[in-house]
């Protein structure tokens, strides 16, 4: 649920706003809305010393401390992170360096070991060396009085050297010999390499200060959000102003905070223009939906509605039918649990491992059902559809076009209950729920080839045509709103709503796709056989490669397809834009 916010405005004098904002801090409850600015001299320091502290954190996180080194308090921690960071720097800058230099060194290796200040040297007695490259199939006729002599001949390609008294003209391009010797290039690279190592041994000797750099970093970002809300204050003559949003459960809290402090506080109720802040709650086990919202960086509006429920019921669904595949499931599994053994007691939200508990197990639920163990033929003998209705790509067609069509009449369903009491508004959601059931007889007969109970197209576009009716019916009643637009908008809607069932095919589309994929890997490995060594050997390669490459594929149309089912198709139906602001309340951060 999105929990209910009040609007505040905190008054307290200005010699008491230190003091005010430590045990506002305190509390942690009250999401600040800045009244003035926030920039100035003071604050992009505080900003600078955040920024390159995690810059240097995440350096020092990709490297293992030296043997027997401990964690340490750092001395001075802006010399430590200046010092990683110029080292880091040095270090690229010699890997930027080496990367160009080994391109010239395969350029000129054809061309032998040569000192370019001899030519120099050479030219000034009146001798002229130039360098070409001709094509072997070309025939090189030269003037009289030039030595032309072939270096080398890779690729189809001459290298050659002219010897001349003069600079007259030759019959091919001429190239500019190298700022150095090969011998040279090759010096320099061993010793950018080695000042690269250095620099990297270096930095590994200040991992030891990292536990400490993080505190700092904590500290420095609790300094710089103290004085950010600091400064958002608006001031005027000796009171000074804090706006900002607390949840109504938390207010009871701040009001005797306020009492204590002799502040002055109004709460309020959220006005229409505010940019109110969003604030999930849910169960816990809906909660394990929370790392999907995070990782692609979405929020409801704080007066949408949060789908966190639906979307987990429905996303294990969509992962379970994308992946498809009871060996993938496992592998998923104990993968988890491995990660979750190793890693587990580093992480304080564990939801990421949970959820993924709950995916592999829709995976290997589904994969069971249909008989699919790494693909449906490697072990086609041993497993067998637990569900063997599974098995025929229309029945899987039609339970796609089904969840499809039970997803979004949830979402009108829901709009139906925020529309009323307004019944010409809720009938029309009504008129919306027959249309998408209409849509979906519509998708049996056309895309299944099989109505269901009957109802063939024409019935089926009657159904939808009486959905349409309820629907006209609310714009009729709003004239004020456009009724030539409304009906537009109505006859769009109503082609959308059937492509919109019919787009839950992706669904059976794509498992049936890495179905495909698998099984043409196990039909290749098995070709190959196992009858000896070397030929099981480049079976397990292809099986290897063509699993890890199918689940690789697998995973993003989960990516793809699962999410956008959930955000998009049924969020729109919502007329949801996941326009929220996230929740973040004025208090101390914990290292």
């Amino acid at each position: 649920m999105i929990v209910p916010m009040k609007k505040i405005h905190l008054i307290v004098q200005k010699k008491d706003i230190i003091s005010a904002l430590e045990e506002l801090r305190s509390l942690g409850t009250v999401h600040v809305e800045p009244q003035e600015e926030l920039s100035g001299y003071q604050l992009e320091e505080r900003r600078e010393e955040v920024e390159i502290l995690t810059k240097a954190i995440d350096i020092l996180k990709g490297l293992k401390p030296l043997s027997g080194a401990a964690q340490e308090d750092a001395p001075d921690w802006t010399e430590v992170v200046n010092g990683v960071l110029e080292l880091s720097a040095q270090s690229e800058h010699y890997k930027e360096s080496a990367a160009k230099r080994e391109v010239l060194i395969k350029q000129w290796e054809p061309w032998g070991d040569f000192d370019p200040r001899d030519l120099e040297e050479l030219a000034g007695r009146g001798i002229y060396v130039r360098l070409g490259e001709v094509p072997a199939a070309q025939k090189i006729e030269v003037p009289a009085g030039v030595i032309l002599e072939t270096i080398s001949l890779p690729g189809g390609i001459h290298r050659c050297l002219a010897i001349s008294r003069d600079k007259g003209t030759l019959p091919f391009e001429t190239v500019l010999p190298p700022a150095m010797s090969l011998a040279k290039m090759k010096t320099l690279q061993e010793e950018e390499g080695r000042k690269g190592n250095e620099a990297w041994q270096k930095i590994a000797a200040q991992v030891c200060y990292l536990n400490s750099l993080e505190q700092t970093l904590v500290e420095r970002r609790n300094v710089l959000s103290f004085e950010e809300v600091e400064k958002g204050m608006r001031a005027q003559e000796e009171l000074a102003l804090l706006k900002g949003y607390c949840p109504a459960s938390a207010c009871g809290d701040l009001q005797e905070r306020a009492r204590e402090e002799n502040w002055g506080l109004l709460i309020e109720a959220p006005s229409e223009g505010d940019t109110i802040p969003t604030l999930l709650r849910n169960p816990k086990w809906v909660e394990l939906i929370k790392p999907v919202f995070t990782m692609i960086n979405i929020i409801p509006g704080y007066k949408e509605v949060d789908i966190s429920f639906f979307f987990l019921i429905f996303f294990a669904m969509f992962f379970g039918i994308l992946i498809g595949d009871a060996g993938y499931g496992t592998l998923f599994l104990l993968a988890t649990l491995g990660a979750h053994r190793s890693a587990g007691k580093k992480m304080a939200d564990k939801k990421p491992f949970f959820l993924m508990y709950v995916l592999s197990s829709c995976a290997i639920l589904w994969g069971l059902g249909t008989g699919t163990l790494f693909g449906q033929i490697l072990f086609k003998a041993a497993v067998k559809p637990v569900l063997p209705w599974l098995a025929d790509n229309k029945n899987v067609q039609r339970l796609c076009f089904l969840i499809g069509v039970v997803h979004l009449t949830i979402a009108h369903g829901w709009r139906f209950l925020m529309k009323l009491p307004a019944v010409i508004s809720a009938l029309a959601e009504i008129g919306w729920i027959v249309i998408l059931w209409g849509a979906f007889f519509l998708a049996n007969a056309m895309v299944v080839g099989a109505p269901l109970f009957g109802l063939d197209m024409g019935k089926s576009c009657g159904i939808v045509l009486f959905g349409a009716v309820l629907v006209v019916i609310d714009i009729v009643s709003r004239p004020k709103d456009g009724l030539f637009t409304g009906l537009v908008l109505a006859f769009f809607g109503c082609i959308s709503a059937f492509t919109d069932v019919v787009s839950y095919i992706r669904l059976f589309a794509v498992g049936l796709a890495g179905v495909a994929v698998a099984d043409a890997f196990n039909q290749m490995a098995l070709d190959v056989g196992f009858h000896n060594v070397a030929a099981g050997l480049g079976a397990a390669l292809i099986l290897v490669f063509g699993h890890i490459l199918n689940i690789t594929l697998c995973m993003m149309g989960v990516l793809v397809h699962g999410i956008r089912l959930n955000v998009l198709e049924f969020a729109s139906h919502l007329n949801m834009e996941w326009s929220g602001i996230k929740y973040q309340p004025f208090g101390r951060m914990r290292g």
